[in-house]
């Protein structure tokens, strides 16, 4: 085969994998439009909450500003919060489920294919339902007269807090991906340049 026969060989090829990686380009941004627009409204919704649930907190604040920190046990706001904490779990299991049919439709070379965030995201749900469902046993155990034992239980709402609000963050942090994948990038490529930083921050 002569240098002209081999060059256009050459060239066939290349399109051909050209063609082929913007037509795997092109299935992938489906799936995110796709993606995208079945879960704007959980997201929306999922942001009212954390935002109603953002008041509650500054309120719970001004409470124990005020000295007497077990008002706030005795004022139903740890109620609000356990409501708001179940209708936000029930987006972020909605998420995760639009979540699951969206890996479905990606190749494993993808940068947004990662099954292993849904493993990660049950275990956080998990964790938030049971310490959600724990609020009504922590009001309970609250003593008017133990103001550190108040405090404890106040600790222990607020942490909860931050746990209910890290999913909206959740739906966020997925989204990372479509950069790379814009870009052209695979999963390989990303892992490899990862692997490479690391490499240079030793």
């Amino acid at each position: 085969m002569n240098i002209f026969k081999k060059a256009s060989l050459l060239v066939a090829m290349t399109t051909a994998i050209t063609t082929m990686s913007f037509a795997v380009l092109a299935s992938n941004q489906a799936a995110i439009d796709a993606f995208e627009a079945k879960t704007k409204l959980i997201a929306q919704d999922a942001k009212v909450l954390s935002d109603k649930q953002l008041v509650l907190m500054q309120e719970f604040n001004q409470l124990m500003d005020s000295g007497n920190a077990s008002a706030v046990f005795q004022s139903g706001k740890v109620q609000e919060l356990q409501a708001l904490g179940e209708q936000t779990l029930v987006q972020a299991r909605l998420f995760v489920k639009k979540y699951e049919q969206f890996l479905s439709q990606l190749p494993e070379t993808s940068t947004c294919y990662m099954p292993e965030n849904v493993t990660e995201y049950n275990n956080l749900i998990d964790e938030v339902s049971a310490n959600n469902q724990s609020l009504s046993e922590l009001s309970a155990t609250v003593s008017p007269g133990d103001e550190a034992g108040v405090t404890m239980a106040l600790l222990n709402v607020q942490m909860h807090a931050g746990r209910v609000s890290s999913f909206v963050q959740m739906f966020q942090l997925v989204k990372m991906c479509y950069i790379t994948e814009a870009m052209g990038y695979t999963k390989q490529d990303v892992e490899r340049m990862e692997a490479e930083e690391g490499g240079d921050e030793l």
